[in-house]
């Protein structure tokens, strides 16, 4: 009998030393290595002065109180607070703006800004922020129009200047659209739009949406997006100043940490319009 229990007692202390070795082991094995978080080129705290046209609700407009507020502004003032700068935002024509930009008036432009190709010969983009596509924006009443096939006949308002005013333009020469025009801003567009003057604008889904919602059921969209673009921060060309890898390391941050997810649910989702 005590021979069976100095055995068995034997076994126990066995299998104890062997499951102790090997919690020993686990933990010796060294960890996951920690990624390190992005490095935002430190700008110093030098001032950026940046351009906006302030008429692109939500992405950018003045409030009750005459400030400049919106999406894009949310994400300089971001970009800056990891970038070590302060952004001097001001409010500039949307014709006159990269002309102020190129003289040396402005350091960046950040207003709704679609990267192409032809604008790349004249100055710099940042990484994108935001991809949008071209709609068509009717009166909420609209029954003849349900997409870009039924601009035939049709008369459209855009702002000048901009790659809808390109699209539309080019339909026009195409026989895709009867009659085109251009307005100073979108603001003048969509108000020539809801007095009957045109038929519908032609305009990025993104601004379609805050119009219908400074316009509750009077605006509607007309079929789908019919081109896809991408939204970028504008520096003078060959970036002298440096502003490109803070603006581009500044954004990777925002994205992976979802703060511009979050910006993107404040003023396209859950932002209602004064």
């Amino acid at each position: 009998m005590w021979k069976h229990r100095w055995l068995l007692a034997t076994a126990f202390m066995a299998v104890a030393l062997i499951a102790g070795g090997c919690q020993r082991q686990q933990a010796q094995q060294p960890a996951a290595p920690v990624q390190p978080a992005a490095q935002v080129p430190d700008l110093g705290g030098r001032m950026v002065r940046v351009a906006t046209d302030a008429t692109y609700q939500p992405f950018e407009f003045l409030d009750k109180d005459k400030n400049i507020v919106g999406y894009d502004i949310d994400l300089i003032n971001a970009i800056c607070d990891l970038g070590k700068c302060k952004p001097n935002v001001k409010s500039v024509a949307w014709e006159g703006i990269f002309p102020a930009l190129q003289k040396g008036d402005y350091d960046a432009v950040i207003s709704g800004v679609t990267i192409t190709d032809e604008r790349k010969k004249t100055m710099d983009f940042s990484d994108p922020y935001m991809e949008v596509g071209q709609v068509v924006l009717v009166r909420a009443g609209e029954t003849r129009i349900t997409g870009l096939s039924d601009l035939a006949d049709k008369s459209v308002a855009v702002q000048k200047g901009t790659t809808n005013f390109d699209a539309a333009t080019q339909f026009q020469k195409e026989g895709k659209i009867k009659t085109v025009k251009a307005f100073g801003t979108f603001d003048l567009a969509v108000k020539s739009l809801l007095n009957k003057d045109v038929d519908a604008v032609i305009i990025d889904n993104t601004a379609a949406s805050g119009y219908m919602g400074t316009n509750p059921n009077q605006l509607k969209v007309a079929g789908e997006k019919f081109t896809h673009e991408a939204l970028g921060i504008v520096v003078p060309k060959d970036d002298k100043d440096h502003l490109l890898p803070a603006f581009d390391a500044a954004l990777k941050v925002l994205k992976d940490n979802g703060t511009l997810d979050k910006l993107y649910q404040k003023w396209f989702v859950e932002f209602k319009p004064s």
